[in-house]
């Protein structure tokens, strides 16, 4: 009697552990063994030996099963012709054993011999093979079906290392086009003999449905078929609903071609139609999975049928008929799955005038069922906060549906249905604020497609929001309203002075505030030279409501007015701009000029100050001729001194450096070259303030420095990316080895440098910064961070595209080159001196890159090798040399491939080669090392 293996025990403890260990770690640590144990080669005899053994439980049988079918679809290439042989018998004993086995086992087994029959082309005619074995006793069809059931799903989503492309194709045809008649042929013998067995009837409709999602029965064949009536008629049968629902939606699906389709589709429509009914009499059950299982069917109809339904309305207009009784119902996790046909349908009416009138009564209907859904229930109170969140965002959906009414009724009737709502809703006694609010907020989505010139409806709504009732709620979805109508106010100006009255109101009741805030911004925004007019009521409402109001609601006010300062005329506009600035100014200037050390309560004052001035030179950004003075810089000007004193009390405070970096980088972006004047303190300012605190938004302000005035002023903007680069090294000294621990910091200084080659390229390399700057990306590729690494890469990939601009032109004609051969020289200098740098490429790409960076590093490869062919093969084949030779073949393959596809000038291929290699090696020797060394 043969030894029993160790690994055949250790992995029945493993599973042991893993169901019954008392701690929660000693079975994580039993799930990382067996994780690990299945990518060996000794996982293919211990599989065998627990699917064999009859002295274990069904969680070893269940293991052995998945262990089975993960080996061929990961490691089957790795089998010699022998094996292979070996495994094809013993898979189809194991199969037989357990044909009646538990559900689990055998649905992996199946798995198994799916992912078999593509892989092993010397298995002739697997399906018809399978059909032999178990097709002739009604007790093995359950297996049989199992086994047809996942074929096609296995197939179409494999991967196949082993196969080329036209391998798998030919015998992807082979297991399932050629097959696909005659498994439909057998699927109606099984089913008209079924009799009561509805366990058996279901396995047939899910064989069927996986062969037709597989897209391999043709549409002709399923004309006069008996599948398709057997479909409709078990919708009538509770077991088998669900599936029934899946299959109809399928054969609906399949036959979306009309012109191809239509005899079927002759054969689909009258059988759908007996089901409004259902649907019907659902809603009076008020039986939510019914209901959700006909909107399923109707709505995949009407998106598949869509052309018909706009083309034959009174043939077709059941479908549509039938989607809005679904929509109708109350459960508003079945009401979002007709969304997306009310989309289709409104745009494809837009276009058919004939039709849109025929359906506009059915939108008319959906205006009303829409505003409904959008009340609060009376029991809002006893939800949680996320349970509101989610209604909120909901109730945004569904106002795109009341747009997508909007353009097929025009905007006056739903208005107009909005507008009785709320009046008759204002009128009961005692009135219900939901009653109130839903048709507001139905009023809110419903703008966008709402013509300004509105005239009919849209006076009598305004009027009639200062008479509603005074809940706040109501009050909040009137104050939004005005915020959503601002372009139509813009061309009813008469309306200003009454909304903002009515918004200036809000401001007195926290419950509305944030509503008013936001109104303000977006009326002003929409009506700012209206509102020109109103300057010195805004000045005086400014300085009394931005007393009271903090963060966001604060920021958005003092967003409103200065969108009314960006239309004052610019020679007026100094004057009015620090008219609204002063204040701020005065208030920052006392926080400034404290000795104290900061205390912490003057933070969040800070931050809202800076703020407002930020938001004040992102919008205040007047047309200036560069000749001309602009009017904004002496405002700057004035404001410098207390900003840089501000930075020397709080820059080192993270939350309030940020808004003050943001405001100086506002300002550099909106006013420009009219900015030159103020760079030079600037700069020292940036260098001063990153020295003194090491945080990245120093960096951050100092690249939009560099990217506006570095092409015209290249020796200053060397000078000043040289002196922020001495508090940098400074830094990565001390971190030597920890780049890690600051890949925020890493991310904004190369995007500062990649910012300097785009300015200046030809002086940067030659600077005596760059060989620096190198010798920090070669030592940040150690980095595991998703963005700090992209910032490398991208700052070494702007690199390498100016030398491959220089040295292939033909592969970039859009632009000339930016260097010359000297500087070509400079860089592979420094690549040369770096020669482990494509090492480091391969290493992270296998053991501690982030997968979203995957593609940079192995696109930094190929543009390397662009440049420099021939040293780069030398470094690739260096760096597969310092792995580990645990896959030699593999190892030397894709030396051999890079070094071939290199000669060639085959890129792409070089690009493939990389991917490949490093794929197959972190999967076979990293991932489960990774896994196991998670304690």
């Amino acid at each position: 009697m043969a030894a029993i293996p160790p690994e055949f025990q250790q992995t029945v403890t493993a599973l042991d552990a893993l169901y019954n260990a008392p701690s929660n770690e000693a079975k994580k640590e039993a799930s990382r063994w067996l994780e690990d144990f299945q990518a060996k080669q000794e996982a293919w005899q211990t599989a065998v030996m627990l699917l064999t053994a009859e002295t274990v439980g069904l969680e070893a049988h269940v293991f052995g099963a998945q262990t089975m079918r993960r080996k061929i679809v990961d490691d089957f290439q790795d089998l010699d012709a022998a094996s292979r042989k070996q495994l094809h018998t013993s898979l189809l004993n194991i199969s037989f054993q357990h044909k009646d086995s538990a559900k689990v086992i055998r649905t992996q087994l199946c798995l198994a011999l799916a992912a078999l029959a593509l892989r092993m082309l010397e298995w002739e005619q697997p399906v018809r093979h399978m059909i032999s074995l178990y097709g002739s006793n009604k007790g093995d069809l359950p297996y049989l079906l199992e086994f047809l059931t996942v074929l096609p799903e296995d197939v179409n989503d494999s991967r196949c290392p082993s196969l080329t492309d036209e391998e798998y194709r030919s015998r992807a045809d082979e297991l399932l086009t050629r097959n696909a008649n005659e498994i439909l042929k057998m699927l109606v013998l099984y089913m008209e003999n079924s009799g009561g067995d509805t366990k058996l009837q279901e396995a047939v409709f899910r064989c069927f449905l996986s062969w037709l999602r597989s897209g391999d029965i043709a549409t002709s064949s399923l004309s006069k078929n008996p599948l398709l009536a057997f479909s409709f008629k078990a919708l009538q049968m509770p077991e088998l609903f669900d599936t029934a629902v899946d299959v109809v939606c399928e054969l609906i699906y399949q036959t979306k071609d009309i012109e191809e389709s239509m005899p079927v589709i002759e054969e689909i429509y009258p059988n759908l139609l007996p089901l409004r009914q259902e649907i019907v009499q659902s809603l009076e059950d008020d039986n939510e999975d019914s209901i959700r299982g006909y909107c399923k069917i109707f709505v995949e109809a009407g998106e598949c049928y869509l052309s018909l339904v706009v083309r034959h309305t009174d043939h077709f207009r059941g479908i549509v008929e039938g989607i809005a009784e679904c929509t109708s119902f109350h459960d508003l996790d079945v009401v979002p799955m007709t969304f997306r046909f009310w989309y289709q349908l409104a745009d494809e009416l837009r276009k058919n005038e004939e039709a849109r009138l025929k359906y506009q009564d059915v939108y008319e209907k959906l205006v009303d069922v829409m505003i409904k859904h959008l009340h609060y229930p009376d029991d809002m109170d006893s939800w949680s906060a996320k349970q509101r969140d989610d209604f909120k965002d909901f109730r945004h959906v569904m106002g795109d549906v009341l747009k997508d009414c909007c353009l097929i009724l025009g905007s006056r009737i739903p208005l107009g249905k909005a507008y009785m709502q709320i009046t008759e809703a204002a009128q009961r006694s005692p009135p219900k604020w939901q009653e109130v609010e839903a048709p507001l907020m139905a009023l809110r989505s419903m703008g966008a497609q709402v013509e300004p010139e509105e005239n009919e409806v849209l006076p009598e709504i305004m009027k009639l929001l200062g008479q509603l009732p005074p809940h706040p709620k109501i009050k909040y979805a009137a104050t939004l309203v005005i915020a959503r109508y601002g372009s139509w106010t813009d061309k009813h100006p008469e309306f200003i002075q009454y909304q903002l009255s009515f918004i200036s109101e809000g401001f007195e009741n926290e419950d509305v505030v944030a509503a008013s805030a936001l109104a303000m911004k977006l009326l002003c925004k929409e009506c700012s030279t209206h509102l020109l007019n109103y300057l010195n009521e805004l000045h005086g409402f400014f300085m009394n409501v931005t007393k009271k109001l903090k963060g966001l609601d604060l920021w958005e006010v003092t967003e409103a007015v200065a969108h009314v300062i960006a239309a004052v005329p610019n020679a007026e506009l100094a004057q009015v701009f620090r008219m609204f600035c002063a204040p701020i100014a005065q208030q920052l200037a006392v926080l400034a000029s404290k000795t104290a050390a900061t205390q912490e309560e003057d933070i969040p004052l800070i931050i809202d100050n800076i703020t407002q001035l930020k938001i004040f030179f992102e919008t205040v950004n007047p047309q200036v001729a560069p000749t001309e003075a602009h009017p904004c810089i002496p405002i700057v000007q004035e404001l410098w001194p207390i900003m840089d004193s501000l930075a020397d009390r709080i820059g080192a405070v993270d939350d309030a450096s940020r808004p003050l970096a943001g405001c100086w980088r506002s300002i550099v972006i909106s006013y420009r070259t009219h900015y030159a004047p103020l760079l030079p303190v600037t700069m020292t300012r940036l260098i001063k303030s990153f020295e003194q605190t090491g945080l990245g938004q120093y960096l951050w302000v100092s690249s939009r420095v560099v990217r506006e005035f570095g092409e015209q002023n290249p020796g200053a903007a060397i000078q000043f990316v040289e002196g922020l680069s001495v508090s940098m090294w400074q830094i990565l000294q001390k971190y030597a080895n920890q780049f890690n621990e600051i890949p925020d910091v890493v991310e904004d200084y190369f995007n500062l440098v990649s910012d300097t080659m785009v300015a200046c390229p030809r002086e940067y390399i030659h600077s005596t910064l760059f060989p620096t700057v190198f010798d920090a990306m070669d030592a940040s590729l150690t980095l595991k961070e998703q963005y700090s690494l992209t910032a490398v890469f991208r700052h070494c990939r702007i690199i390498l595209d100016h030398l491959n601009d220089l040295q292939h032109p033909q592969d970039s004609p859009s632009q000339s080159p930016k260097l010359t051969a000297g500087e070509a020289a400079i860089v592979k200098a420094q690549f040369v001196a770096h020669d482990t740098f494509v090492a480091k490429l391969v290493q992270g790409l296998i053991y501690h890159f982030p997968p979203e960076v995957h593609g940079d590093a192995i696109g930094l490869i190929k543009a390397l090798a662009m440049f420099c062919p021939q040293e780069t093969v030398v470094w690739y084949s260096k760096a597969i040399s310092m792995l580990e030779p645990a896959l030699p073949n593999e190892m030397q393959k894709t030396v051999s491939d890079f070094s071939a596809f290199a000669s060639d000038a085959n890129w792409s291929k070089v690009r493939s080669a990389v991917h490949d290699f490093t794929t197959v090696y972190r999967r076979k020797n990293v991932l489960p090392r990774s896994r196991s060394s998670k304690k």
